[in-house]
């Protein structure tokens, strides 16, 4: 069975959300996340794209840092787990395309308009499947 992140990393984990005293702090905690996750990437991604989940659960930061793996040759996503509390991360094995997409928010708007459109409840990624 194919693993696939259909929506935002929100879904990855439902828990009550933490609260930051400021939307510059949400910030702060953000680039942290981003920078944590990067740092402890067991290869250095070509041109990585770092999706953080904007608030995390009420304990973990969850991002997913998506990019070519120079070893493989082929794109690949990790899965970053951040402890607020710690300061701590724990990354993923990486996964490989063909069992994980990360949807963007302008897929998801797309596929949005189209369900609307059709009434179709179904969701189809670039491969077709489904």
């Amino acid at each position: 069975m194919h693993l696939r992140l259909l929506s935002a990393l929100p879904l990855l984990l439902a828990a009550p959300l933490a609260h930051a005293s400021s939307p510059d702090a949400w910030e702060e905690f953000r680039a942290d996340v981003e920078k944590s996750c990067l740092a402890s990437l067991p290869e250095a991604l070509g041109t990585p794209n770092v999706f953080v989940e904007p608030t995390g659960t009420q304990s973990f930061g969850l991002a997913a840092i998506e990019g070519l793996s120079p070893e493989s040759k082929s794109q690949i996503t990790y899965l970053c787990i951040y402890d607020k509390e710690k300061k701590t991360v724990e990354v993923s094995p990486p996964i490989a395309a063909e069992f994980l997409h990360v949807v963007r928010e302008s897929e998801r708007e797309a596929a949005a308009v189209e369900k609307a459109k059709t009434g179709d409840n179904k969701t189809v990624d670039e491969a077709g499947q489904e």
